[in-house]
């Protein structure tokens, strides 16, 4: 996504994350980040939501399906329901995070 900066995305996300609750180390918490927003910026490409330059394209984010599709990314092969839950919980928390980062940021409306 043009514009995007992940050096900035992370903390603010990750402060964002705290706020809802999401109890993780700071390396922990960033490397989640860094995996969710490579497998979120794939997602919107694959679904055209974002042209192959990082420009807005046709498609349109479905909030449901792209968690659907960045949580089977993230968790993969859970090892057991507490994890799978932990990081549905962090997903969750990161959409509300992303969805502020990019608002800030004046790459979204």
């Amino acid at each position: 996504m043009q514009g995007y900066e992940l050096e900035r995305a992370v903390p603010f996300i990750a402060a964002a994350m705290r706020k809802y609750g999401i109890r993780a180390g700071q390396d922990e918490l960033a490397a989640f980040i860094r995996r969710a927003v490579e497998a979120d910026m794939r997602y919107m490409h694959e679904t055209g939501v974002l042209t192959q330059d990082g420009l807005m394209g046709e498609g349109e984010y479905d909030e449901d399906d792209a968690f659907e599709a960045l949580l089977s990314a993230l968790a993969g092969e859970a090892a057991d329901e507490t994890e799978l839950n932990r990081t549905t919980q962090m997903l969750d928390a990161y959409m509300e995070g992303q969805s502020a980062f990019l608002e800030n940021s004046g790459l979204c409306g």
